[in-house]
């Protein structure tokens, strides 16, 4: 359980239950983290590095930098937890003057990394197909989701889904060409686009730079050219996107995906087809809309890496 007061060195710490591999590798020395936001389920930390960790009730799925506590309360806020206290993470030394301690050590390890496999493009483009069905299907309403059937701008409501037409078109056809500067202006025109803590234009880009990292690395197309492609749309998107935005940015570039989102990259590139469709519904209940925009940006990532794939065949 969580316990709120000034801790001493002696006092047992609380235990994380699940944690992300990408929290245990920054947390094999212990750190210390403020308290900058407070859910009902959720915690953002802002650690000492200013990079952003996530703590959640067991119910929530993971984040690539997110770790899980049972709280003894229905909510985090019940529990205690309040913006500016001190977080002491791992190491017992640093929770001196701490308000809450919580250890790590004997917390299970998830991979937010999805296993990749080859697959051929025909197999690929198949099952993207019925995927994208399900998306537009199921997609929320007051998303990017009219991006995936809109040809002109003029075709699409007044709204964030307009200022985001051009620059995810632009996005996609720069990335074709791996040209970098004009993946800058495109991400940057997407990045902090619309409302909420993961605006809609970050949670597009985290989808398209996570099928370019794994998609293209499931159909043999990774290296120097490819990874231009994710470190540019990082760059783009540095000043704009949010600060939960740009860190599931930063690990989308890497393939480092949420829970549900790995369960979906799993099935989409197991060796045989799964249940594609309930992974699909999965990544779609994600937030308010943020599953959906998150879609809309893989399709468009992984429909350009199959392009590119064909283009760079010798025949």
């Amino acid at each position: 359980m969580l316990k709120s007061q000034s801790l001493s060195p002696g006092l047992t710490p609380v235990r994380a239950l699940r944690v992300s591999r990408c929290v245990r590798e920054r947390l094999e020395t212990g750190a210390r983290a403020v308290v900058r936001a407070v859910q009902r389920r959720t915690c953002h930390l802002a650690v000492e590095d200013g990079r952003l960790l996530i703590l959640s009730t067991p119910e929530v799925p993971l984040a690539p930098n997110a770790l899980t506590v049972r709280a003894p309360a229905p909510t985090l806020r019940e529990a205690g937890l309040q913006v500016t206290q001190v977080v002491a993470l791992g190491a017992s030394a640093l929770a001196r003057d701490a308000d809450w301690c919580l250890a790590v050590d004997e917390a299970s390890t998830w991979e937010p990394r999805p296993r990749v496999r080859p697959i051929r493009s025909r197999v690929l483009a198949d099952r993207l197909e019925a995927t994208r069905a399900t998306v537009v299907a199921l997609g929320t309403g007051g998303s990017l989701l009219p991006l995936l059937w809109a040809a002109e701008v003029s075709a699409l409501p007044p709204s964030v889904v307009r200022s985001a037409s051009l620059p995810a078109r632009t996005l996609a056809e720069a990335s074709l060409r791996h040209d970098s500067r004009a993946i800058v202006r495109a991400a940057r025109g997407l990045a902090g686009l619309g409302p909420g803590q993961t605006p809609s234009g970050d949670d597009l880009l985290g989808g398209f730079a996570g099928a370019w990292a794994l998609v293209g690395e499931s159909l043999g197309l990774g290296g120097a050219r490819h990874q231009r492609v994710t470190d540019a749309i990082r760059e783009g998107a540095e000043r704009g996107a949010s600060p939960l935005g740009r860190a599931w940015l930063e690990h989308a570039c890497r393939g480092e995906l949420l829970e549900p989102m790995t369960s979906l990259v799993g099935a989409l590139l197991a060796e045989h087809v799964g249940d594609l469709d309930a992974a699909v519904r999965g990544a779609l209940a994600v937030g308010a809309s943020s599953g959906t925009d998150w879609m809309v940006g893989f399709l468009l990532g992984a429909d350009a890496v199959l392009e590119a794939g064909r283009r760079d065949r010798p025949w």
